[in-house]
């Protein structure tokens, strides 16, 4: 496990909503850099701070990333954006469950193993979770299938 790894790990790990949405939400943001950094021929010379989320979604698909993954990143935008301009945001189980559902059927069965990998047995319904724990478990499995894509880009450049 690398150093940017374990403070993903560490960064779900925090006590309150907010920041657990906002950096889970900013490190999947970094990962689409990076994968979109592994096309680009000069990425330095990108200002990232003024490219919009949304737009590096894009751009991340035009570079290689899965389109089936668009709907479940664009939610986690909307809820980053809520957490960021309401007061009164909260991970409700209603917003976590749409990000389960806009899941590619393949990543909603790998979200099941992940959960029965990590010793916490059969994940039969989603909704039986806590909103909170299956948003962690959700910030894992589409981090790690952007970093898996980032991967394969870095394997095709060589």
């Amino acid at each position: 496990m690398n150093d940017l790894d374990a403070k993903f790990i560490l960064d779900l790990q925090r006590e309150d909503d907010v920041g657990l949405v906002l950096l889970g939400h900013l490190h999947i943001e970094h990962q689409l850099i990076e994968l979109i950094s592994c096309v680009l021929p000069f990425p330095d010379r990108c200002d990232w701070n003024r490219i919009s989320y949304s737009a590096k979604v894009s751009i991340a698909h035009s570079c290689g990333l899965p389109e089936q993954l668009r709907p479940v990143l664009n939610r986690f935008g909307k809820i980053r954006n809520d957490f960021a301009h309401q007061l009164d945001a909260s991970l409700s189980k209603n917003s976590v469950l749409g990000l389960y559902n806009s899941l590619p059927s393949l990543h909603q069965e790998v979200t099941k193993d992940t959960y029965k990998a990590m010793g916490l047995g059969n994940l039969s319904a989603p909704s039986s979770l806590p909103a909170r724990e299956l948003v962690v478990l959700l910030l894992l499995i589409v981090r790690q299938a952007i970093t898996a894509a980032v991967r394969t880009l870095r394997g095709a450049a060589r």
